[in-house]
């Protein structure tokens, strides 16, 4: 089953060229998702109750172009299955002018109690329609990540209270911003927007830290970025430029 919701652009979603965030395609992204899983009857209320959550694990978003301020957009999400304790969700994002954006994530289970990764239980999986299309022909759960990588250039980013969510860690849809700055600062040298941008999280950033790094170094055309500090990797990405 499909989900669907429709959004006119605003000014929390634009960047100062009046287009649309990568950060907030994210976030467009994530919202969809607990949307979806609220309107079964799986939503984060339910999951808090049985003592477990969802965490994404990894994300790929794919743009065609970036709409501008005040444009009606259409934002798709759908689920396709479990496996284990994964579940897989890919979305889409249009408009009467065409295409605008496609994603895929993977989400993992998460027991809080006993603080370790779940098999999906089928009383939660059977609440979803299953539909079997997807975007991208390689799995981003395939995805061969880089790593810890020594950086040709880094910008360290300063967090503020804003960022972090109700869990006391910074939001997922935070890290895109970290890379969209890192992106426009020491990369974007010719206004070339993001066309791919590939992320897997490792580690939660909590409320004790006061600032993170971001760096990048270029492999066969491929930006490959790390959010990190000196002693942990938080997330690695891979970043591909618009021709």
């Amino acid at each position: 089953m499909k989900i669907e919701k429709h959004h006119k652009i605003g000014f929390f979603d634009i960047d100062h060229q009046f287009k649309l965030r990568v950060q907030s395609v994210a976030r467009f992204f994530q919202e969809m998702a607990v949307f979806h899983s609220t309107g079964i009857g799986a939503g984060p209320d339910v999951l808090f109750e049985k003592g477990v959550v969802w965490f994404l694990n990894r994300l790929e978003i794919e743009f065609f172009r970036y709409p501008m301020l005040g444009e009606d957009i259409k934002i798709t999400t759908w689920s396709r299955g479990f496996n284990g304790y994964k579940g897989f969700r890919e979305y889409h994002i249009q408009s009467s002018l065409g295409d605008i954006a496609r994603g895929s994530s993977v989400w993992l289970f998460f027991d809080v109690k006993r603080k370790r990764i779940s098999k999906v239980p089928g009383e939660i999986s059977r609440l979803y329609e299953i539909e079997k299309e997807k975007w991208f022909d390689k799995e981003i759960d395939d995805w061969k990540t880089c790593g810890r990588i020594k950086p040709e250039q880094e910008t360290d980013i300063s967090l503020r209270y804003s960022d972090f969510d109700v869990n006391g860690h910074v939001n997922n849809t935070i890290y895109l911003g970290f890379l969209e700055t890192l992106y426009h600062k020491t990369i974007n040298r010719n206004g070339r927007p993001i066309k791919n941008i590939k992320i897997r999280f490792s580690r939660e950033i909590g409320k004790a830290k006061e600032s993170i790094r971001t760096g990048w170094r270029r492999n066969n055309g491929v930006y490959q970025c790390n959010i990190f500090d000196d002693s942990t990797l938080y997330a690695d990405a891979h970043i591909i430029p618009m021709d």
